[in-house]
């Protein structure tokens, strides 16, 4: 029964994600389904079952005794994603609403380092209740004190910011470290907080997207990899670039902010002659060279 119970919490933990098996399909399919159906109302109620009843069958248990592990496993599961600033589709598939908080990163070595010395001390001790007990006070603990600090660098930016209508957070990795995006009245913006202190990336023009005169960008519109990313993306800005016979159409998320650069984007080449789409991506790159291989086309 303890390997059926410990097996149902590992696989109904990582239930939800088993939607990166899209990733066979393209970015733009992975980023169009990822965290969306599987992470949905109808999906907490189908991952316990699915894994009960396989887990169940496979070490020869009563699936029903493992249904309340699998529940627990799968809930937790979305609702830490919940917690992040890429978030989740959790009203499917009765909206397609993205919640997402920003309160705690993909990775957060706060969290990493509790996890892994409570599971130290546990194999060294074998105590389990106190010690598990102890890490979950501090987990509730360290969410609440995120969710304060997120809300002070909130009101930070929009006292910054005159005329905020619009506030996009991300957790860095260091203590209290964020990166907030802002749609103002005059334009759009990305700034650090660090510990209170606000420092300026960049402000940006809030542009329409090219009219129905660009017969152009009509074709690019049509990419799959251009839609999945304007589907997804709250708040971005876009250049077009003109080099060779070729129109460039770049498009950049500016919530995300790694490396000094703006990770997310969507990128359609267009040829000015055929007004064929050459060459398109989208997804996290982290340098122009990596994106320019990503957009390897014949010339």
């Amino acid at each position: 029964m303890f390997l059926a119970m410990t097996a149902t919490a590992l696989v109904g933990s990582h239930a939800p994600d088993f939607d990166t098996v899209f990733k066979l399909k393209g970015n733009s399919t992975y980023l169009r389904q990822h965290r969306g159906r599987s992470h949905g109302i109808t999906a907490l109620l189908a991952w316990p079952i699915i894994v009960s009843a396989v887990i169940g069958l496979a070490l020869g248990v009563n699936p029903a005794s493992l249904w309340v592990m699998a529940q627990i496993a799968v809930l937790l599961h979305v609702t830490v994603d919940l917690f992040n600033a890429y978030g989740t589709q959790a009203l499917q598939p009765f909206s397609k609403k993205w919640i997402g908080w920003g309160v705690i990163g993909t990775f957060d070595p706060y969290l990493f380092s509790a996890y892994y010395g409570a599971y130290v001390l546990w194999l060294i001790t074998g105590a389990t209740v106190p010690i598990f007990a102890l890490l979950i006070a501090l987990v509730i603990s360290y969410y609440a004190i995120q969710f304060k600090l997120r809300n002070r660098a909130l009101a930070t930016v929009a006292r910054h910011f005159a005329g905020a209508h619009e506030l996009f957070i991300s957790p860095g990795i260091g203590w209290d470290d964020w990166h907030v995006a802002v749609r103002f009245r005059n334009g759009l913006g990305a700034v650090k907080v660090k510990k209170g202190t606000v420092i300026e990336c960049g402000r940006f023009r809030d542009k329409p997207m090219p009219g129905e005169d660009d017969f152009h960008f009509v074709e690019a519109r049509k990419n799959a990899d251009l839609q999945s990313f304007l589907e997804f993306s709250k708040i971005h800005t876009y250049t077009v670039t003109r080099h060779n016979g070729m129109i460039e159409y770049r498009f950049t998320n500016l919530r995300y902010f790694a490396k000094d650069i703006y990770p997310f984007v969507a990128v359609v080449i267009v040829d000015e002659e055929s007004n064929e789409v050459l060459s398109s991506f989208t997804g996290w790159v982290f340098s122009e060279e990596s994106l320019q291989k990503k957009l390897a086309y014949e010339q």
